[in-house]
């Protein structure tokens, strides 16, 4: 499943039935690559997010989660947690681990049952998620062809 067509899905919690939030944005997490994080745009300011190990189904129309506590202040995540915003790819340059520009990430093909990311997508290839070395505040990095 591609990203894009994931951003503006509900985001149910199955104690009270209610929409706790809207997909915004992803992070990730590389070795191996996986999606780490769902940001949510909630009600107010606040901005969200829902670890996922923490999504208890992926449905066509709604994601659900256990609980509305499982969903995190994005304010209370550190850095270094793959769920921190500063690990969403979408929209930075791609670059290999020797320097190479490969593009900008525009999508990420990922399986909705585990998370696992098949391919970074650009405007001009697919990038396989095994070659992802890690997503940082400028850039994404994969590893350099041989």
């Amino acid at each position: 499943m591609l990203f894009t067509k994931v951003r503006g899905r509900d985001v149910m919690d199955l104690t009270t039935a209610g929409t706790v939030g809207t997909v915004s944005a992803c992070t990730v997490a590389p070795a191996p690559a996986r999606i780490a994080g769902l940001r949510l745009k909630t009600r107010g300011r606040r901005r969200r997010t829902l670890g996922w190990d923490d999504v208890q189904s992926f449905g066509p129309d709604a994601i659900a989660v256990a609980a509305a506590d499982r969903i995190r202040d994005e304010k209370t995540i550190e850095p270094g947690d793959h769920a921190h915003a500063v690990h969403d790819p979408v929209g930075k340059p791609l670059l290999t681990e020797t320097g190479l520009v490969k593009g900008t990430v525009r999508d990420i093909e990922f399986d909705e049952q585990t998370g696992s990311i098949s391919y970074l997508v650009t405007d001009e290839e697919q990038i396989p998620g095994t070659e992802l070395l890690g997503v940082g505040s400028y850039a994404v990095v994969v590893t350099a062809p041989p």
